[in-house]
């Protein structure tokens, strides 16, 4: 993931395997994509209207490279109009193949 060193010092989002949803300023990687984020939080957005989305403060996160499915930078104009408080959505299916 060569392409990561772009991405440095920039706020970007990341799906993980087990379809959580993380947000930090990435800090640095390896060579088997294991990530550093600071100032990371994770989203968990709910289906149903009547659950309250939530955002946990993380910190500094490390991240596994085995753990990620994507990176992908924050559009922060764009960020900035969203309210995820209210935004809704469908339960994502597991990334891994079972054994």
């Amino acid at each position: 993931m060569s392409d990561l060193k772009d991405y440095i010092e920039k706020r970007v989002r990341v799906i993980s395997t087990d379809a959580r949803l993380f947000e930090g300023i990435l800090q640095g990687y390896d060579k088997s994509t294991n990530i550093i984020l600071s100032d990371c939080i994770e989203r968990i957005i709910y289906p149903e209207p009547e659950e309250e989305n939530q955002e946990i403060p993380m910190g500094l996160y490390l991240m596994r490279g085995g753990n990620i499915v994507c990176v992908g930078e924050v559009d922060e104009q764009q960020d900035d109009e969203l309210d995820w408080m209210k935004i809704k959505g469908e339960n994502l299916k597991g990334t891994k193949n079972p054994l």
